[in-house]
């Protein structure tokens, strides 16, 4: 018989993926430390005008300016290209 067919190396695999698995639970002190963390987040305030945020706000009024930019230029050249007056300067 084919050793890689053989139910007995399927079932001590399947036993050695169990075992592997084992030492991914959690303790009870990496437990307590999960709690403590999530209370700590919750009561922790944050304030709107730190340094961290202001970039944030900075960073992401940037990225919006470029979407509005991309889409008025776009805009702006289809209404450009099809003026005859347009057309007639540049000989298209």
């Amino acid at each position: 018989m084919d050793p890689k067919m053989d139910p007995s190396s399927e079932e001590k695999t399947a036993a050695a993926v169990e075992l592997d698995h084992v030492d991914g639970i959690l303790r009870e002190d990496d437990e307590a430390a999960g709690i403590q963390l999530a209370h700590d987040v919750d009561d922790t305030t944050y304030s709107p005008w730190s340094f961290r945020m202001l970039r944030l706000y900075l960073v992401l009024s940037l990225s919006y300016l470029c979407g509005c930019l991309n889409g008025y230029d776009g805009s702006l050249m289809g209404g450009l290209n099809g003026m005859t007056s347009y057309q007639r300067y540049f000989n298209m």
